[in-house]
């Protein structure tokens, strides 16, 4: 996006004939090939820039529609060129939107001060009362996992591997979320701390906070209906979708998940899928699979695994507490 532009008398008495509003025109900085008559209904907060708004946006049923911004509040938003924002329920606040990109009919989509968005988030893998934790961040892998929980006797090791986490985390925290260039985020209710990467389609999620969505052309990532998601990362490629609950969860790419599937403190690497069944304290290696709703995983590490109907792995042994791992 070019160098912004203070806005000129004319764009703001365009802006307030739309129905739009600022708490500081000042603030608003636009590009060259800015349209003020695709801004109605708007209220401005903050330190607002828009880019052009000359194109225009495909949107679900390929259907085309002009690129523009109205019935909105935005707070302290850069947003790029031929961006589509419109029917923002709640807010949008501190974002970066990316050019091409379609966020419409949602709640509200803010990002905190210092958020980490999924990243330095501690997992409980294999053994859910702690003692094998895998820091989460965006770029994790099976194998470094793999050292992280199952190498615990090598202590320097592990203090090693959690330094190299947190010097990412510290890279990457913000105050400003990103949504990626033609991503297409619609019909959410509330997403907050959530970094979308490039291509990504979120459509009808319930609730997302605190975690990252990686994705882009070549490997769209989408998260879907009705899907409850705190303290996670998504890869590319993946599919989060119908009702599926995760908390702090890595979930790899081309991995699906879906059909009310819940888990928690589980990591899930390339190519797994679960569906209907659940979760807790699980390492899945890739290709991983369940499809049952008769199906719990629990505090196990598993591989290139296809779980059978009624398959229990529960470490409970009617006990106070889990006491031992699988």
């Amino acid at each position: 996006m070019a160098a912004g532009l203070p806005l000129t008398s004319k764009q703001i008495a365009c802006l307030k004939a739309a129905g739009c509003s600022s708490s500081d025109w000042s603030q608003i900085s636009v590009s060259d090939g800015f349209r003020a008559d695709r801004v109605r209904n708007t209220h401005f907060s903050g330190t607002v820039r828009y880019g052009s708004l000359t194109g225009s946006v495909t949107v679900t049923g390929g259907i085309e529609l002009p690129a523009g911004i109205h019935d909105a509040t935005i707070v302290d938003c850069e947003i790029g060129d031929d961006a589509l924002v419109a029917r923002i329920g709640g807010h949008l606040a501190r974002y970066c939107v990316g050019d091409g990109a379609v966020v419409t009919d949602v709640g509200t989509i803010a990002t905190r001060e210092g958020a980490t968005f999924g990243n330095c988030v501690e997992a409980e893998t294999v053994n859910e009362g702690g003692g094998r934790e895998v820091t989460l961040f965006a770029e994790l892998s099976s194998q470094f996992a793999y050292l992280m929980a199952m190498r615990r006797h090598s202590s320097a090791l592990v203090i090693k591997l959690q330094e190299m986490v947190s010097t990412y985390a510290e890279a990457k925290a913000s105050n400003m979320g990103q949504i990626g260039p033609g991503t297409r985020i619609a019909h959410v209710g509330q997403m907050v701390d959530v970094c979308v990467g490039e291509a990504a389609e979120v459509v009808g999620t319930s609730r997302l906070e605190n975690g990252t969505i990686l994705s882009e052309k070549g490997a769209a990532t989408h998260v879907g209906a009705g899907v409850v998601a705190e303290d996670f990362i998504i890869a590319e490629g993946a599919a989060v979708e119908d009702g599926a609950v995760l908390h702090t969860c890595y979930v790899g790419q081309g991995t699906r998940l879906g059909k009310q599937f819940s888990a928690e403190n589980s990591l899930f690497f390339a190519n797994c899928e679960g569906f209907h069944g659940e979760a807790c304290s699980i390492f899945a290696g890739p290709y991983t699979v369940t499809h049952h709703k008769s199906t719990l995983l629990i505090a196990g590490i598993y591989s290139f695994y296809n779980a059978g109907s009624g398959t229990n792995q529960s470490n409970h042994m009617y006990k106070l507490g889990p006491v031992h791992q699988g």
